[in-house]
């Protein structure tokens, strides 16, 4: 990823602490501040592991893929809620469905224990209406039985859009043998 010039850095208004270990920087240009404490007790794995005590000793800012608008709302499933968010953590049950699957995504891929289970409640309820992008998730992340259903929702969709759209690894196969054991 090309480095973002210095000029179009911003920092996040809610995870600004000068007393934080850890600098990441979205895609955009975004500077976050988190506390390595948080991360270790938050998440397993992620957010370049390898590279976090070398950042916490220096003044090195760790690149992350996504978005600021993702992380915002993943970093808040880490750092302790305060009372200007009501002690509590984000919904992602208002979240619109492009951001809630780039935040399951990233939730998964940085393993932040608050926010998968989280993200796996709301797919259950919106399965029927956004099936693909559930069994696409679901199919990456080991959750079969909500990835064979969403494969079954899925086959009220025309095979051309979900066939197309249908991106990880075993979620087409998943999606054919639901279509002819339906026969």
């Amino acid at each position: 990823m090309a480095p973002v010039s210095t000029n179009t850095r911003r920092m996040s208004a809610s995870f600004c602490d000068d007393d934080a270990d850890v600098k990441f920087l979205s895609s955009d240009g975004v500077e976050f501040k988190i506390y390595l404490a948080y991360l270790n007790l938050c998440t397993s794995r992620g957010f370049a592991r390898d590279q976090l005590n070398t950042a916490a000793a220096g003044d090195d800012k760790i690149q992350l893929q996504e978005s600021a608008d993702v992380l915002e709302i993943i970093f808040q499933f880490i750092e302790p809620p305060t009372r200007a968010r009501d002690h509590k953590h984000p919904s992602v049950f208002d979240l619109s469905p492009s951001l809630f699957f780039k935040v399951a995504e990233a939730a998964e891929k940085y393993v932040v224990y608050g926010a998968t289970r989280v993200c796996l409640d709301r797919m259950k309820q919106i399965v029927s209406d956004y099936p693909v992008d559930v069994l696409n998730h679901c199919s990456l992340h080991g959750y079969s039985e909500l990835a064979n259903q969403a494969a079954q929702h899925a086959l009220s969709y025309p095979v051309e859009e979900v066939t197309v759209k249908l991106t990880a690894p075993g979620a087409l196969l998943r999606y054919v043998c639901i279509t002819f054991s339906s026969f």
